[in-house]
């Protein structure tokens, strides 16, 4: 997956995400929701960006060794 589809398959969640904590009351069940999915998205592109520093890696290795 590419960093472009990954961003598109984000979109709506975090556009939701923004409506959520923007338009409710401060510290209500909606804007804790929303920063918990922010946290767990940040930690899905953490894993995402460690594969792909993998992946790379494995990639330049074969190609060095060519």
């Amino acid at each position: 997956m590419t960093i472009d589809s990954r961003c598109q398959e984000q979109k709506n969640i975090a556009d939701k995400m923004f409506m959520d904590f923007k338009y409710t009351k401060p510290g209500s069940d909606a804007q804790l929701k929303a920063l918990k999915t922010l946290s767990f998205l940040i930690g899905m592109w953490g894993d995402f960006l460690s594969h792909e520093e993998r992946r790379m890696a494995s990639a330049l290795t074969l190609e060095s060794s060519s």
